[in-house]
């Protein structure tokens, strides 16, 4: 390529725009008459130009900033934010797990006869309080009822029928 092919290549958007000088215009236009490689690349610069037309009449072209990178110009990636951020969540997940580890009771998981011996136990004060709310109907009963609901709450206290038989006694 000649010294004046780059000095045309640096005017051939302007050009492809019409945007230059009437004297710089012309002087592209004799060029391009005689050098078919920078015909190609206005040729190429046209197409892309309308390409980017299009792309702009359809509604494409509604992001904020576009960027192409420039060659030999790397983009700086900051690579000490994301290891900050990997390690703040890294210690949040390590400092959760230690806490719950730490902090959560470890719960008994019941048996089948514990589910058993609760489910009989609460049956049995159920009919205890049944009972005692029978005699609660007879006057000369009073006492022997009092006695029932304090041996209900002392003997079943983790039962419904226990705390029945509590607020009864207040």
């Amino acid at each position: 390529m000649e010294r004046s092919c780059e000095e045309i290549r640096e005017m051939l958007v302007d050009y492809a725009d019409g945007q230059l000088l009437p004297s710089d215009s012309k002087k592209v236009a004799e060029h391009l008459a005689e050098c078919e490689h920078c015909r190609k690349m206005l040729d190429a610069l046209q197409r892309s130009l309308e390409l980017a037309e299009v792309v702009w009449e359809d509604g494409l072209a509604e992001t904020k900033e576009i960027r192409a990178p420039i060659p030999g110009k790397a983009k700086k990636i900051y690579w000490f934010r994301y290891a900050a951020v990997a390690a703040s969540i890294l210690l949040v997940l390590t400092t959760s797990i230690v806490w719950r580890r730490l902090v959560k009771p470890t719960r008994k998981e019941l048996t089948f006869a514990e589910i058993e011996r609760k489910i009989t136990e609460s049956a049995s004060a159920a009919r205890l309080l049944a009972a005692a709310e029978l005699l609660a109907e007879f006057p000369d009963a009073q006492s022997i009822v009092k006695e029932q609901f304090r041996y209900i709450v002392e003997t079943y206290p983790e039962t419904a029928a226990a705390a029945k038989a509590k607020s009864k006694i207040q």
